[in-house]
């Protein structure tokens, strides 16, 4: 896992950031350093030179960083500060791409506004409680005046306080911080987790798969689709407490399930498998059906699926709306609730079906929504599946907290996906094989 800490500087974010890292047995990374080891190289400072000449300069006739950060902040929206900026930010990639593992806490003021936003990671705001204590601080700890720290807040970022998993006010209290970092970890250690097994449809390419999700609460697993490849993603050492819930019956979510029996079947042969999985699937087509259900090289039960009806298996609490997609199968929306949180998946469903997810989907914690197509790709307005734009849309109206888009056509760039659906709605990710969120 990744987790970013972001905030305005002297908020406190570093120091937060330390002790999480420490804690957690994590790698810190201070993007704020990064920014300082650029002018180890001879190429920045040429180029600072050439655009900004010796203002840059102390009365040794030294390089002050301090001088260009005030020619930077003063002038943040011109030419030269522009091709500074983007020249530095090519080199501070490179060495953040090189550094940046799981298992790291990211430190860093610009993270909303950098490509690494879109990445799935544990998002925590660090805010100052008393602005005039963090004034303070500011001027005390970095040597500088009042109209400074007022400078470069203005060419700071704004925060989006929906975008975060985690908004902690900061007194400047040592034992309080200590406090929040403890309820971030104890959240990580409980938290249901969301791992994406496949994302692609009607194919995958190389390391993906076609669309998967598995939930685990430590002690059962609900599989939400299970997509051709993506069972290789899977432990099979957990099909004990194992569901499996089946959105429509085309082949894109549901071929891997014959691996998923015949496993069952061995595991259980071997004493490795005490209880039978538990499948839940549409009744249509019925030939597909009546294939599934006559299977006899399987240790499962079959459950049809019933929209009328709640389930329970585990933890979990399961919930179904039938959904417009083709006209060949029966397909379903689910939602799951556990420990108060839930997740909704939409499998995939027209935008006929728009009002009716959004009603489904209201405040949900996740909703995980299928965008195959791009509005530049020109199909229907109302067809078989969403846009990203659409996901965006229905996202927005059922005001749920994040917006994971999977079910992408193999040959489009993901990131076309992310923008598309970022245009209306904030808290966009992009789903990717092995990925674990929180729930």
């Amino acid at each position: 896992m990744i987790i970013y800490v972001t905030g305005k500087s002297g908020s406190g974010k570093s120091t937060f950031s330390k002790l999480l890292a420490k804690e957690l047995n994590y790698k810190y990374i201070d993007v704020d350093d990064i920014g300082h080891k650029v002018y180890e190289y001879p190429e920045i400072m040429k180029k600072a030179y050439q655009l900004f000449g010796t203002n840059i300069n102390n009365e040794l006739g030294e390089f002050d960083r301090k001088k260009l950060g005030q020619i930077v902040f003063s002038e943040r929206h011109s030419e030269r500060v522009k091709a500074f900026s983007d020249l530095t930010w090519e080199y501070m990639k490179k060495i953040l791409d090189n550094e940046l593992v799981d298992n790291s806490v990211v430190d860093w003021i610009l993270l909303p506004h950098t490509k690494y936003w879109a990445n799935n990671a544990l998002r925590i705001l660090v805010k100052p409680h008393d602005k005039n204590v963090r004034l303070k601080k500011l001027m005390a700890r970095d040597n500088i005046t009042e109209e400074y720290v007022i400078l470069r807040d203005k060419a700071s970022i704004e925060y989006n306080e929906s975008e975060f998993d985690f908004v902690f006010m900061n007194d400047y209290n040592y034992e309080k911080l200590k406090n929040n970092v403890s309820n971030v970890m104890n959240y990580i250690k409980s938290a249901t987790t969301l791992t994406v097994l496949g994302t692609q449809s009607p194919y995958a390419k190389e390391n993906n798969a076609c669309p998967s999700f598995l939930l685990s609460n430590k002690k059962d697993y609900l599989l939400l689709d299970c997509g051709s490849g993506s069972h290789r993603f899977f432990n099979m050492n957990k099909l004990n407490n194992l569901g499996i819930v089946i959105s429509h019956l085309h082949r894109d979510h549901y071929n891997d399930l014959y691996n998923y029996m015949y496993s069952s079947l061995v595991m259980k042969n071997h004493k490795k498998l005490i209880n039978p999985i538990s499948i839940y699937l549409p009744t249509q087509p019925i030939h597909i059906y009546e294939d599934i259900k006559n299977e006899k090289l399987s240790f499962s039960n079959l459950v049809a699926i019933d929209e009328n009806k709640k389930y329970s298996f585990g933890g979990y609490e399961i919930e179904f709306l039938k959904t417009i997609h083709s006209p060949d199968v029966l397909s379903y929306a689910t939602k799951i609730s556990t420990d108060n949180k839930v997740l909704v998946y939409t499998g995939d469903c027209s935008y006929k079906s728009k009002q009716a997810i959004v009603d489904f989907s209201k405040n949900a914690n996740i909703l995980i929504c299928e965008a195959s197509f791009l509005v530049s790709h020109g199909f229907p307005k109302e067809c078989n599946h969403l846009t990203a734009l659409q996901a965006g849309e229905i996202a927005k109206e059922a005001n749920v907290k994040k917006l994971i888009l999977t079910h992408f056509w193999p040959e489009e760039d993901t990131k076309n996906y992310y923008k598309e659906a970022k245009q209306i709605f904030n808290n966009v990710f992009i789903a990717k094989e092995k990925d674990i969120y929180l729930i």
